[in-house]
C-alpha cells in the first residue's frame, strides 16, 4: 500500500504492482467497488477514463489497470515500450564491450 511521506496519504489497499510494467498497478473491478463505486460505474460506462493525477483502463477480463496520466501512453502505445527496450538493450552492449 503507498504512503506518501509528505501529506500521509494512503492509497487503497486493492491496488497491486504489475509484473511486467513499471508505473502500472492493477485491481479485479469486485475489488475496486467496495473502495470507489463512484468510478466503477463510470468505468462501466467508459473503458477508459481520466481521474485526478491518474488514467484507469477497464480490460475485457474484468481489471482495472491504472497509470499516471503523464505515462498513460506506455500503456497503450507497445511500439514505445519496444523503442525503450531497444535503447536499454544497446546500453547493455555498449556496457559489455
Amino acid at each position: 500500500m503507498f504512503i506518501c511521506p509528505k501529506c500521509g496519504y494512503r492509497d487503497e489497499p486493492c491496488w497491486k504492482a504489475h509484473r511486467y510494467f513499471l508505473y502500472v498497478v492493477y485491481c479485479r473491478l469486485d475489488e475496486l467497488e467496495l473502495f470507489r463505486p463512484d468510478l466503477v460505474k463510470r468505468l462501466r460506462l467508459e473503458k477508459d477514463l481520466d481521474d485526478g493525477p491518474y488514467t484507469y483502463h477497464l480490460t475485457k477480463t474484468g481489471y482495472v489497470l491504472r497509470v499516471p496520466r503523464d505515462l498513460k501512453a506506455f500503456m497503450y502505445d507497445r511500439s514505445l515500450i519496444e523503442r525503450y527496450k531497444r535503447g536499454l538493450d544497446s546500453r547493455q552492449q555498449q556496457l559489455e564491450l
